[in-house]
């Protein structure tokens, strides 16, 4: 019963309350009209890149946990990349030109009705390592100590 008033006193401002000057209450409506959209991240891989209308297709690498009545599956998101967006590809600046089918990445994009907009993109650098390249065990890079 305690928790029902709490809310309801929180949910109906009193209407004697101190209202702020009309120049900033103007300000802080144009802040609250347009709130910032939460982004959503998807790790995946590109299905398939439209070079022209700059759209990537990428399916998420993990199948989706099974919830009570629904199949566990995998999301497929088709994205908008504009041309301020940056694409990273390991540690380096790269181009949407670069992106290709089988590119593994990790999008950040903004769910919309028109379709998904991305925000990054950073794309795996998959550079083939040469034959016995890894570092032997008990090497300083498998976490244990040699003295």
């Amino acid at each position: 019963m305690v928790a029902l008033v709490l809310l309801l006193a929180l949910l109906v401002a009193p209407e004697d309350a101190p209202k702020p000057a009309a120049s900033s209450s103007s300000s802080a409506a144009t802040k609250k009209a347009a709130p910032a959209a939460p982004s959503k991240t998807i790790v995946g891989e590109i299905v398939w890149v439209d070079f022209p209308s700059r759209i990537v297709l990428v399916r998420e690498s993990v199948k989706t946990t099974a919830v009570k009545g629904k199949p566990a599956a995998r999301e497929t998101v088709a994205m908008a990349i504009a041309p301020d967006v940056p694409v990273i590809r390991g540690k380096k600046p790269s181009t949407f030109a670069e992106l290709k089918p089988k590119d593994h990445v990790v999008a950040r994009y903004v769910p919309a009705a028109e379709g998904a907009k991305a925000v990054s993109l950073r794309v795996a650098d998959a550079t083939p390592r040469a034959p016995g390249s890894l570092a032997p065990a008990g090497s300083a890079g498998d976490g244990s100590e040699t003295d």
